[in-house]
């Protein structure tokens, strides 16, 4: 059993960053049982489990979303305790192999081996806190051979290569609060309604019924005519009997196959559960009053391998063909008055068939106070001398800027009028070439 070596220096270094981490998964890696000279090696095992993860399906389709970064805090020792072959390493987090009679489980304190916390997560917790405050994903990547793991609070992997299959399996559980699906019993162990496993045998009321064909018998036999099809198939959460799983197999029964479709959707879900798809959007200001067009635009997270929608509405009603991220609003069509501009972005990935919180939806909403010039440009005369002429009528009580262009894109004021009786003629002298003019009332 080793104490913490108060001359370790922690580092954090960063693997993938994708975003801010306010809005971004945060995976944190932190080295166990890495001697000071393999510190370079943890980076790279570090590296190589992040690819891993965000490589197998779901993960790859948000691979975009995710940050990742490593603490790295050197050991006395290399690898990790083995208690059973009387092997006992002073590693920083003290780890073991054999935990709770199991040769394979990974665990560090307080376990059975130790109950003081302040021994193992103490460690972990006190340095997240101070190096990684915005983790959601943390593991533990212990630096042994021998293929190993365990989930939990954070998830614990050797570097044995199999065992990376071990993360993704505790993904599910840390993630989106998926079960196991082993029939196996569990002492003490007492089964709820979870994501992945339910008791309910009534077609309408299975949780994952939208992803069951019609013609898919429930429950559904364990024979190879559904071995590729969503059901009810009996056996999950350490039951036997009377419990129920949506595939025949998955990463939540056995390693080394993907997800189903259930656990898929509800992982994407829970990747969605932080975080806003807008991340951005311009103007800024919410409440807006304006005069004449204005461009509007949201700025969205980007999945690996699609791209969001979006769609725009005035007054709640969809505008016809505003579908990109950038919406010109024309303020003449809404006219004077209060409107409503949302422009709401959406995630169509087949992944996903039941979202009842709409956690793939986002949305921004603009409330305008649209106030439209009431003038008109009349009486367009040449004039002695080169001169032109016009006069300017309508409503302006702050006064009206004369503006003029050769191109209507760029725009440069001539003069700032008031009106009297409802009118103003305006002179533009030494004009020689086309010019375009209008009047804008000061607001």
């Amino acid at each position: 059993m080793a104490v913490m070596d108060s001359s370790a220096q922690p580092i954090r270094s960063t693997i993938l960053t994708n975003g801010p981490a306010s809005n971004r998964v945060n995976i944190v890696l932190l080295s166990e049982g890495y001697q000071a000279h393999q510190l370079g090696k943890f980076l790279v095992d570090a590296t190589n489990a992040v690819n891993h993860l965000l490589s197998a399906p779901p993960y790859q389709e948000y691979g975009s979303y995710f940050n990742a970064f490593a603490i790295s805090v050197a050991s006395t020792n290399s690898g990790s305790d083995h208690p059973n072959q009387g092997v006992l390493k002073d590693t920083y987090f003290n780890s073991s192999y054999d935990s709770f009679g199991v040769s394979s489980v990974i665990t560090i304190p307080p376990n059975d081996r130790d109950p003081d916390y302040s021994h193992g997560q103490g460690k972990v917790d006190a340095l997240l806190q101070a190096l990684a405050p915005e983790e959601d994903l943390v593991i533990l990547l212990v630096n042994d051979l021998q293929y190993g793991g365990s989930g939990g609070t954070i998830m614990i992997s050797s570097v044995h290569v199999s065992a990376r299959e071990i993360v993704l399996h505790e993904s599910g559980h840390t993630l989106a609060d998926l079960t196991d699906e082993y029939p196996d019993p569990f002492p003490g162990y007492v089964p709820t309604e979870r994501p992945n496993a339910t008791m309910e045998t009534n077609r309408a009321q299975i949780k994952w019924r939208l992803w069951i064909d019609d013609a898919t018998p429930i429950p559904t036999p364990e024979n190879p005519a559904y071995a590729n099809a969503v059901g009810l198939f009996e056996g999950a959460q350490y039951q036997a009997t009377g419990w129920y799983r949506p595939r025949l197999d998955c990463k939540m029964r056995s390693l080394g196959v993907p997800f189903c479709e259930v656990c898929s959707e509800a992982l994407v879900k829970s990747i969605y559960q932080g975080l806003q798809s807008i991340e951005g959007f311009t103007p800024a200001a919410t409440n807006l009053s304006i005069s004449s067009d204005q461009v509007f635009s949201v700025a969205t997270l980007r999945p690996t391998t699609h791209e969001l929608s979006v769609q725009w509405f005035t007054n709640g009603t969809p505008v016809s063909g505003a579908t990109n991220f950038t919406f010109v609003l024309s303020a003449n069509t809404l006219g004077n008055g209060d409107h409503v501009l949302r422009a709401q972005v959406r995630d169509l990935t087949p992944l996903v068939r039941h979202d009842p919180e709409n956690l793939l939806s986002n949305a921004v909403t603009w409330r305008l106070d649209v106030r439209l010039n009431d003038l008109r440009l009349v009486s367009p005369e040449w004039l002695a001398g080169g001169s032109f002429g016009f006069c300017v009528m309508g409503a302006a009580p702050q006064g009206v800027v004369v503006e003029s262009s050769v191109d209507l894109a760029s725009w440069m004021p001539l003069s700032t009028n008031f009106l009297v009786g409802g009118r103003v003629c305006v002179t533009n002298t030494g004009t020689s070439s086309r010019r375009f003019y209008r009047a804008i009332a000061r607001p």
